[in-house]
Order: C-alpha cells, then structure tokens, then sequence
C-alpha cells in the first residue's frame, strides 16, 4: 500500500463499491424477462421516477464535469462560471420535446434514436447520416469518459497505479456488468453512482471549505499574478458564452443515451418529474466544480494544456492529509468521480451498442433474424467497441473540454431532424436531409480547414445555423415530402 496517497481506507472503501456494481449486474440479469431488445436496451420501458431521475443525473454529469470543467476552470479562470448554464440548457431543451416523443416511443415501440427517425421521414439516408454523426460523436464521449478514469487512479494513487491499468480495468468492470444485466443493470447502477457523485460532491464542497474562507485573497493573487483570469470578459468572450450554452444545449439533449431513457420512462408523471429536478442540478454540481477549479489556480500555478485536467486528484491529495473528517469527505469524493466515469461511460456504450446492433446489423446481415439475435450480436459489438476506444485512450492527446467540444460540434447537426421533426409537422425528409448534410459540411469543413469559432461563435452552432435554415427554408418553399407521422397513444 505505501505510495497511494488516501492509504488502505480508500482502497477498500473503492473495491466494495465495484463489487457492488457487479453484484447488481448479476442481480439485474436475473431480473431480464426475455433476450428481446426492448427489455435489454430499455428494461421493459419501466424505469420510475426516482430511478429515472437518478440514471439521468449520473449519466448527464460525467468524468469530464468532475475533472474537465475544473481543469477548465484553472485553464480560464472566473470566467468560466458561465458553465453552470451549459448543463441547465440541456434540460430546458429536453422539456421542449421530449414528453412528446415519449408518448410516441410508448404507441410505437422505438427503441433506438433511428426509429424515432425512421417513424417520421421514412426515409433511409437521413436515418443512417445520422446514426454515422452520433456514432462518431458518442464514442468520442466514450473515448473521454475512458481517458478520465485513467486520471482518476492514476492521479488519486500518486502514480502508483498507472494510467493504462485505471482505463483497462475499469472499463472491464463497466462491460461486465453491462453485458450481464442490459439498462437494467446500468440504470440501477446509475442509481448508486448518482447517489455517490450527489454525496461526492457535497463532501468537495466541504473540503473547500477552508479555502472559500481566502477566497478574496485567492482572487487578489488571481489579479497580480495570472490576471487574464480574472478580466471582466469581453465581447468575444461573452459571444462564445452564448454560444457555448447554445451548442451544449441542443447537442446534449440528444445524446442517444438521454434518448433512450426518455423512451424507458415508465409514464409521463415519472418523465417530468425527474426533468423538473433536474433543473436545478447545475447549482449543486457545476457550480462545485467551477470553484474548486479557481482554488486550484492558486494552489498549483503553472500546469497547462493537459495536465491542467489533475487539478481536482492534486487537491484531494492535498486536504485528504488536513483531518480525519476530511479525508473521509475525499473518500467520498474519489468514489464519486469514478461514479461518475463510469455511469456515463456505461450509458454510452449501451446506446452505441443499440445503435449499431439494431439499426445497422439488424438491417443487413441480421435482417430477419430474432430479436434475441440481434441483442446477442450487441453484446459482442460492446466488448468490440470497447476494446478498440481503450487502444485509443492509452495514449492521450486531447484536453478533455477538447473532446467534449469535437462531440458537440457532431451532435449539434442532429437536433433539428430529432426535435424539429417532433414539433414541426410542416418539416420534410427532403428538407431534414438537406439541412442535415450542409450543416455537418460547414462545421466539418470549418474545422478541417483550422476555424474552431468565427466571431466568438463555434462553427458547430453556425453548420446547426445552417442546418435550420434550411429546414424550414425547403419545407416552405419545396413542395411534397414526408408524412406527418405524428400520432399518439394516449396513457
């Protein structure tokens, strides 16, 4: 034991939770009423509120809110507060559409983010670019979710335990349990991780404590020493604010994982009240994380680009030493932050799985076959996919804002087929179509060619710009199109 920084306490306090995690994973494969994909992709469309609210909460706040957002914050400084409106965006768009698809996942038996699609257009092209865009994007979330749990055991261990061995044995922690039990299996998983990053995050603000008392004298060192982190923002700055809430908003509201549980929900009550909740989540995670990223601008001056992402495990080694009630919190807190990895990292796998197994596989060489042989086929492609992002993940070399901002830029150019389409019965495939491929043209392109933002504003929310146009331009003006497949069953 000696080298790990929180000593055998925390060890072992780690290793009962991931034995819990495979425990209800073996639970929830006894539990599985059949081999049907409605059942091992939704489980039998029967989360309730509290577990919903719960999946939806771990799944949303992941690895990257827990060390990208304060090695973020240390990056940018006081301006950086504006990320408390990133994750409170996603659920005003989420309340926009989704008791609507919900109500038809229910008449209609979708299971995937392409049968919603398929339901509307008829129209296989736009199904499959679509697919293609959250396929690349969500393992890019995946791809993140996997490099930060090599950060966690390797920076909360003192580098006693290698990075590689943190993103190879959690990820076989998060497939077996996945394969075992399904959304099942990952949504009460989920509930446990939510509960450990809700209790996680209480201990860090606590563990703050001590430096929230200096707070002013943290900002007069911020002034004299790296001042550009304390500057009232500028016009530019403030454009990139807004457009940052707007991209996260529509990219993170379909995520194919938060699709999926929209469909899982059990009824409409279940639905909104998790939703109304969750509103309210930023202030007590984000807003956390935001300031323990400014303590850190002080604490350890001098890390930049990707180191600046260990800023959180270098505190915890810090205030774990201070007292035995604060090293109780960082247990906590280092437990949480895994919870947090890996509930996203499951969700995700889950739903590229669903994706590929269904949507792909089940059209082509599968097409036909029975549905257990379809869910067979997507639990191979699990462990395939996970295999190949964990050869990736070994040798980092992006922040992980870096990626979460490439997944947005992707995701941002679905959302007006899957939430337009929804609320607009006028909006044509043709014009989904359209729209789809030239706002994924000037997002790729702008970046391919170097241009990250023109005048403060992400080329992925100008390609989304783009995108809506012409929706709505080619659904006026074009006649014909798709149906308007639109009707309900009521609960």
């Amino acid at each position: 034991m000696e080298g790990l920084p929180f000593g055998p306490g925390a060890l072992s306090f780690f290793g009962a939770y991931l034995v819990a995690m495979m425990v209800l994973g073996a639970v929830a494969r006894r539990k599985r009423r059949s081999e049907s994909l409605d059942d091992f992709y939704l489980a039998g469309k029967r989360l309730g509120g509290f577990v919903l609210l719960l999946t939806l909460y771990a799944t949303q706040y992941s690895g990257n809110t827990l060390l990208g957002y304060p090695g973020e914050a240390y990056r940018l400084g006081f301006a950086w507060v504006m990320s408390v409106g990133f994750m409170t965006a996603i659920v005003v768009v989420y309340l926009v559409f989704a008791p609507r698809l919900h109500r038809l996942a229910k008449a209609h038996g979708f299971v995937t983010p392409g049968d919603w699609l398929d339901h509307r257009f008829r129209t296989p092209l736009l199904t499959h670019l679509v697919n293609l865009l959250i396929v690349v994007a969500v393992a890019n979330l995946l791809l993140a979710q996997l490099m930060a749990m090599g950060h966690v055991v390797a920076g909360l261990s003192g580098h006693a335990v290698p990075y590689w061995f943190g993103v190879v044995f959690l990820a076989s922690i998060v497939i077996i349990y996945e394969t075992l039990g399904g959304m099942r299996a990952v949504a009460w998983t989920d509930c446990v991780q939510g509960l450990m990053l809700l209790l996680g995050l209480g201990g860090l603000l606590l563990a703050a404590v001590p430096d929230l008392g200096t707070l002013g004298d943290i900002t007069d060192w911020v002034v004299r020493n790296q001042p550009e982190k304390a500057a009232v923002p500028t016009w530019s700055v403030i454009r990139t604010w807004i457009s940052t809430v707007l991209l996260v908003g529509f990219s993170g509201a379909v995520y194919p994982q938060a699709i999926q549980r929209i469909y899982a929900a059990r009824d409409q009550r279940a639905l909104k009240r998790s939703l109304s909740i969750m509103v309210f989540m930023p202030f007590v995670s984000t807003l956390v994380v935001f300031v323990i990223g400014i303590v850190g601008i002080r604490h350890f001056a001098g890390l930049d680009g990707v180191t600046a992402d260990r800023v959180l495990p270098l505190l915890l080694q810090e205030w774990a030493g201070r007292s035995t009630l604060l090293y109780g919190l960082v247990v906590l807190v280092v437990t949480g932050t895994v919870a947090a990895i890996m509930s996203t990292a499951d969700s995700v796998l889950l739903s590229l799985s669903s994706i590929l197994a269904k949507d792909v596989l089940g059209k082509t060489v599968l097409s036909g076959q029975p549905e257990r042989v379809v869910t067979q086929a997507g639990k191979v492609l699990s462990w395939g996919i996970m295999a190949l992002l964990v050869s990736v993940a070994l040798v980092p070399r992006l922040t992980l804002w870096g990626l979460t901002e490439l997944k947005m830029e992707l995701l941002s150019q679905v959302a007006p087929a899957m939430i337009l389409g929804l609320i607009w019965p006028k909006l044509t495939a043709r014009a989904a179509l359209a729209g789809l491929v030239a706002g994924t043209l000037v997002s790729v392109g702008l970046t391919l060619l170097g241009t990250g933002k023109i005048w403060g504003f992400h080329v992925g929310l100008l390609g989304l710009a783009v995108n809506v146009a012409i929706c709505i331009g080619v659904s006026i003006t074009v006649p014909g199109g798709s149906p308007k497949r639109l009707h309900f069953q009521p609960e």
